[in-house]
């Protein structure tokens, strides 16, 4: 009996949906955790205005990488169609296109970032010109790596992707590291950040060597009206999503004091210790729900699964954070800190719910409910709207994310109980 169930327990491991997904997690957690440490250092070792300064330009940065991420899916639905058929020719057209067409908009980005520099940085209040170009550079090859990332997951290189997620935290904190003793501060952050982006993007090349072999001459058209229809509102609405914990940051560097915006930078680093945990859950689900989907298997044990896993730890690190808050405060960033002690249990609430905001967006994203971009969007802007009035304290900012998040997480678990027959028994067209 136990040889049986032994062997039946090696047999579920080497699944490749079980094996994938597991490299997958073990990646993006491993990767969060470097990615928390680093921006811990730099919390501890930049002073305050510093540390205000770097944190809006990570939420800067973040805004414009994520929508990114919603071409992925359509890369790897016809990379990994083409590279399961054998049609190597076809699979080197469509590698070359794709590059074409992201190096394109890659290069738009940065020239945006060029001519509005001055724009971004008289409202972020920042003291050097050259912070703007600089993000703009990594948003620009984050745009470009997605290709190989899309191409590595349709090939099913989950390992080695991994391997690059790490490899580039791992890069990120040692430069960070070396570039802040020797006193580039806020541009050491920055350059360790480029530095860590373009390594991924290389390493990315070596599994995908045979794509540049000769081809021959045949056409290979993008899926246009497939990014159209899908990849435009699922941008939308992934933008929308990460506004919520990225422009709190932006809108408090351009209207507190640079000190202030430091402390709220740390603030907002403790309270995302609950998105690095949670992170990775709807990263995983998304694919084992599109495997299911596709098949017309029921999934809605494994969304409930993937609440669970969100939920447990957002309460145990809020109740934490309300039951300690000056430990917690000191313990991450230093007793300079202290005096964001009294809103880091409401934050992490804040957190907590944006976590379970995000596995909803992922799951209906993965049904193709891409309407839900709609209310995203009004969330979004209404949160800047109703920051820019009210901003006395850092009280009411997170009050106004905290509740625009609630009401859409809230609607959101409405519409899964109203709807969730029709959604649980979708209807496949095989078009995103």
């Amino acid at each position: 009996m136990r040889e049986k169930a032994f062997h039946f327990g090696k047999k579920v491991l080497k699944h490749e949906l079980i094996k994938g997904s597991f490299y997958l997690f073990i990646g993006t957690i491993l990767s969060a955790f470097f990615a928390f440490l680093i921006n811990l250092f730099f919390a501890r070792n930049l002073s305050k205005p510093d540390y205000g300064v770097y944190a809006s330009l990570i939420a800067l940065i973040t805004l414009f990488t994520i929508p990114a991420q919603s071409l992925t899916p359509i890369i790897i639905r016809f990379a990994g169609e083409y590279h399961t058929k054998g049609e190597e020719e076809k699979l080197k057209k469509f590698y070359l296109k794709m590059n074409k067409l992201l190096f394109i908009v890659a290069i738009a980005i940065l020239a945006a970032f060029l001519i509005f520099s001055s724009l971004i940085e008289n409202f972020l209040k920042l003291d050097n010109f050259l912070y703007i170009p600089m993000s703009g550079l990594i948003i620009a090859i984050s745009y470009i790596a997605i290709v190989n990332t899309g191409f590595l997951q349709g090939q099913l290189k989950f390992l080695y992707i991994s391997i690059t997620q790490i490899s580039g935290s791992i890069i990120r904190i040692i430069a960070g590291i070396i570039l802040i003793f020797m006193g580039y501060r806020v541009f050491g952050a920055i350059w360790a950040s480029i530095l860590s982006f373009f390594i991924v993007y290389l390493l990315g090349f070596f599994p995908l060597k045979f794509l540049f072999k000769k081809t021959k001459d045949i056409d290979v058209k993008v899926p246009t009206n497939e990014l159209a229809k899908y990849a435009v509102p699922s941008t939308i609405a992934i933008l929308s999503l990460s506004s919520f914990i990225s422009i709190d940051v932006v809108m408090v560097k351009h209207f507190f004091t640079p000190f202030e915006a430091g402390l709220y930078g740390g603030l907002s680093l403790i309270g995302k210790v609950i998105f690095y945990f949670t992170g990775p859950i709807p990263n995983v689900m998304f694919p084992l729900l599109i495997k299911r989907i596709t098949k017309n298997e029921p999934y809605n044990k494994l969304f409930f699964m993937s609440m669970l896993l969100v939920l447990i730890p957002s309460v145990l690190i809020s109740a934490f954070y309300f039951l300690f808050p000056a430990f917690a405060v000191k313990f991450f960033l230093g007793t300079g800190y202290l005096g964001v002690s009294r809103y880091i249990g409401l934050f992490g609430i804040y957190i907590a719910v944006f976590s379970l905001l995000n596995l909803c967006v992922n799951f209906f994203l993965s049904l193709r409910k891409t309407l839900i971009f709609i209310p995203l969007l009004i969330g979004s802007l209404l949160q800047i709207i109703l920051i820019s009035f009210f901003h006395t304290n850092f009280l009411e900012v997170i009050l106004i994310s905290l509740t625009i998040c609630s009401l859409l997480l809230i609607g959101f678990l409405i519409y899964y109980i109203t709807k969730s027959k029709k959604l649980l028994a979708p209807k496949i067209d095989g078009n995103f």
